[in-house]
């Protein structure tokens, strides 16, 4: 994964968490869409499909982390189901 991708996947997950913790819903297809062509826009990087695809693999397993903690957390404080 180059730096410039690496870059997208940050830009992205901080984007994604803000809007997710504003708005208190997951996502639309279109929302995500749209931060993935800021964050290629800001990062300076012409996308390619296999880039598009490094990209959303990490951006899916770092959710796919996140939520997994989420649960692990949750279960010792009886609040997050």
């Amino acid at each position: 994964m180059t730096q410039a991708e690496k870059d997208v996947v940050e830009h992205m997950l901080a984007s994604l968490t803000i809007s997710s913790l504003q708005s208190g819903i997951a996502p639309t297809n279109e929302q995500v869409a749209h931060h993935f062509e800021l964050a290629c826009e800001r990062a300076g990087l012409i996308v390619t499909l296999a880039s598009a695809i490094r990209i959303f693999e990490r951006v899916s397993r770092e959710i796919h982390k996140a939520q997994s903690v989420l649960e692990f957390v949750g279960r010792g404080t009886g609040q997050i189901q």
